[in-house]
């Protein structure tokens, strides 16, 4: 091949790749309408756990835990998700998929119950070991009882109530992880790794001196019915 023949295919190339790479930078830009896939990662990395927990789980308690934990993790995710959509409100959505079904909360475990290794709520700095559900107040509430994941040695209650944003109710005092022994009616009886026992109120939404306290009844936490995701 001639020299100048060849200089002219080189060049030819060079063109061609040019406009390939500004053609593939202007789709690319144009094409940007899905949040940075690194955002949230952890959270996505726990609900594969909690799905694969799921596909082996056999007792339908502790799928219904399970569920109940996917659940408010899809809660977590869909915040954010919203939150970076009102950030950027011309963001281009696409087909909006069809909604999940909500675990119906009569059909979880009332009362006490055990979570089994299942207590790992990372999203919200808690490491559960049991926790108790019932109706406060005409409102479907649980009850986690462990320690933060942050400061292991400082005892967690948290107290989430169904459409209503959760509480964080940190022990009296720092003596380890907390556990719930008893409950008598609305009021629960938890101990921590020393032994020392504490009893909080879940219709006053506070922690008692003594188990037979007289608390005021706080009236019912407001409820919200969560926003649907915009569709096109």
């Amino acid at each position: 091949m001639k020299p100048p023949m060849r200089k002219t295919i080189l060049w030819l190339a060079a063109l061609t790749g040019a406009l390939l790479l500004v053609g593939g930078g202007i789709l690319s830009v144009s094409g940007q309408s899905n949040p940075p896939q690194n955002e949230g990662g952890w959270l996505s990395a726990l609900l594969e756990e909690v799905d694969e927990r799921l596909r082996s789980a056999a007792n339908p308690t502790e799928q219904a835990l399970l569920e109940d934990k996917r659940s408010r993790l899809e809660q977590v995710q869909q915040a954010r998700q919203e939150s970076i959509l009102l950030a950027a409100p011309t963001l281009t959505l696409g087909v909006c998929p069809p909604p999940e079904p909500t675990p119906n909360p009569d059909d979880l475990p009332q009362g006490i119950f055990e979570l089994d290794g299942e207590g790992d709520y990372q999203d919200i700095d808690l490491m559960a070991a049991n926790g108790w559900r019932g109706r406060v107040n005409g409102n479907e509430v649980t009850a986690l009882a462990g320690w933060r994941f942050s400061n292991p040695a400082e005892g967690l209650l948290v107290v989430f109530t169904v459409n209503a944003p959760f509480q964080e109710e940190p022990a009296p005092r720092q003596g380890g992880a907390l556990r719930i022994l008893s409950a008598d009616g609305n009021r629960l009886t938890l101990s921590d790794e020393q032994g020392s026992l504490y009893y909080y109120d879940l219709a006053a939404r506070r922690w008692l001196s003594r188990a037979d306290e007289v608390v005021p009844t706080l009236p019912p936490l407001p409820t919200f019915t969560p926003a649907a995701v915009p569709c096109p």
